[in-house]
């Protein structure tokens, strides 16, 4: 008796571009035009670059069609368990969190998130952050390349590109995980935006 064909899978070279927050348009341009060359001189086939909602170039959300339906969330939306929820009902194959992480350990939460979801929801959960903001203001670092688990790259503080080999099509959790629950430094975030307390066992968990 023949066993079943399997799937043909294949992979793509995905970089990730991270960088510091600049003062004027010319010099992101400049800064985001090097990246992009480093990044094709590593042999990437497809670039992602920070502020997926605004930047008018050819590196927008449309050009990520080749990794199958892809979901972007942006700000609060990105650590919003209702959206997470939501997604779930009728899961991407790639989910794009870009929180815009507000210090080093809300960084540290959303790459967390980054793994849980990618075991829950999407196999492949792209961070896409910026670096150099102060304290309390959105870019604290911590882009990253996820699948199924398993961190395959991580970018340090500062401009940085990441790059990873990933399969396509993406591979689907199975069997997919609970949904994660949101940290506590993540729900003090939603919290404060949106004019509320988080609600937690003990304060020292806000820390």
């Amino acid at each position: 008796m023949k066993s079943a064909a399997k799937a043909e899978v294949s992979s793509m070279r995905l970089a990730v571009v991270q960088l510091m927050l600049r003062a004027d348009a010319d010099s992101e341009r400049r800064a985001l035009d090097e990246a992009v060359a480093r990044t094709v001189a590593r042999g990437a086939e497809l670039v992602v670059p920070p502020d997926l909602d605004s930047r008018e170039t050819s590196l927008d959300p449309g050009a990520l069609g080749v990794l199958g339906r892809v979901a972007v969330l942006h700000g609060d939306a990105a650590i919003d368990p209702v959206e997470h929820e939501r997604l779930a009902v009728d899961p991407p194959d790639c989910i794009v969190l870009a929180a815009g992480a507000e210090s080093e350990l809300q960084a540290e939460a959303v790459l967390e998130l980054a793994l849980a979801l990618s075991i829950s929801v999407a196999g492949l959960v792209l961070v896409c952050e910026r670096s150099g903001a102060e304290p309390g203001g959105a870019g604290h670092g911590g882009s990253a390349i996820v699948v199924l688990g398993e961190v395959l790259a991580e970018a340090l503080l500062n401009d940085d590109v990441i790059v990873a080999d990933v399969p396509v099509p993406i591979p689907v959790p199975a069997p997919r995980a609970p949904m994660p629950a949101l940290s506590p430094i993540l729900a003090q975030r939603l919290a404060h935006h949106r004019g509320e307390r988080a609600s937690v066992e003990y304060p020292a968990d806000l820390t």
